[in-house]
């Protein structure tokens, strides 16, 4: 078990949350895709090893995870996925296919001072999803 994963673990069991085989797994999964997994696709991935866990288990571990900041929400034409990397970066999503890209970019964080400054607000976090089109499905709409 990685580090990260372990910590994350020995929290939720200090704060009273059961800790199964399966919400490990689930756990395990989204914190180290690449991808931005829907709900289905976790279920989908976990049941391979655990044949009896429930959409319910993902979808209850998901919002646990949602809740205590670990991951992100991005809603893609209707679905929601969801994004281990709680850093700045921005999201590429492609409208056609749905694939999603991480793009970490120092412009970013400039540009969020910026906006801190003018407005006179104090940024705590933040995220960006530009919406368009991979490089696979863009030659179907120009």
């Amino acid at each position: 078990m990685s580090q990260q994963l372990q910590n994350i673990v020995d929290s939720l069991r200090k704060e009273g949350f059961r800790i199964t085989p399966q919400r490990v797994a689930i756990v395990n999964y989204v914190m180290n895709t690449d991808e931005h997994p829907s709900a289905e696709h976790v279920h989908k991935v976990v049941q391979r090893k655990y044949p009896m866990v429930s959409l319910s288990t993902v979808y209850k571990t998901l919002d646990l995870l949602r809740e205590k900041r670990l991951i992100n929400e991005i809603e893609v034409n209707g679905e929601l996925r969801f994004d281990p990397n709680t850093g700045e970066h921005v999201n590429l999503v492609c409208l056609n296919c749905g694939m999603i890209v991480d793009s970490s970019e120092d412009e970013l964080v400039q540009i969020q001072n910026k906006i801190a400054k003018k407005a006179k607000y104090l940024i705590i976090r933040g995220s960006l999803d530009l919406f368009g089109y991979c490089a696979n499905c863009r030659s179907k709409f120009e």
